[in-house]
């Protein structure tokens, strides 16, 4: 017990220093695009010793890839929150808004775009990415419709395609020209139209009769 005490700050500090990496390197990303970045470039913007960046991440891959991972992460549990709820619509109509706004942020955009960059000239990248997408929220979003499939919320005996179906009903149109830089963040009346619209086109298909009327 008192070592698990003493062990608590030193642990904590390496949290800390580990987010406070990430977090500067994400800038540095951001700003130079992956291709220009470097460890050495990292670690001059942190202030500190190579032998110390190196400490946390191997590489910038590895980092590159913590970030990705926060931030799938981050819209993973959005999607885990709604699991098995009793309320399927009202539940993937507040998912759905929380997941887009997530996706739609400046952060999220920026990521797709640097994959999308690098892609032909490090595609190992991307494969990463959608590797990392698809263990964390896609799964997630999976488990979301299995489990209303159980329940009998839903009729999605093929609930891979569902979950595609959902996911493209839910970005619509407005990620892809996000990513194009064409559209800036929706507005709160658009978020929501989209979203309603998205969820009703949703549950007019896979709903069982009694919540298709509703």
């Amino acid at each position: 017990m008192v070592q698990f005490f003493m062990e608590m700050p030193i642990k904590n500090f390496r949290d800390e220093r580990r987010e406070r990496i990430i977090s500067v390197a994400r800038s540095v990303f951001y700003e130079v695009g992956y291709a220009g970045a470097s460890m050495s470039m990292i670690s001059a913007r942190l202030g500190g010793s190579k032998a110390t960046l190196y400490a946390y991440f191997n590489s910038k891959e590895d980092l590159f890839e913590a970030i990705i991972r926060e931030q799938c992460g981050q819209m993973a549990d959005l999607i885990l929150a709604h699991t098995g709820s009793d309320d399927l619509r009202a539940s993937l109509s507040l998912m759905g808004r929380e997941l887009l706004t997530a996706v739609m942020s400046d952060e999220a955009i920026r990521t797709f775009q640097l994959v999308i960059e690098e892609s032909y000239r490090n595609p190992q990248l991307a494969e990463m990415f959608h590797n990392v997408i698809q263990s964390q929220g896609r799964s997630n979003l999976t488990g979301l419709l299995q489990a209303a499939h159980d329940k009998g919320q839903i009729d999605a005996p093929n609930v891979l395609e569902a979950t595609m179906v959902l996911k493209t009903l839910i970005f619509g149109d407005c990620h892809f020209k996000r990513l194009m830089n064409l559209k800036s963040h929706p507005t709160e009346a658009q978020l929501h139209r989209q979203i309603d619209l998205a969820i009703d086109v949703f549950m007019t298909y896979y709903g069982r009769e009694a919540d298709k009327a509703s």
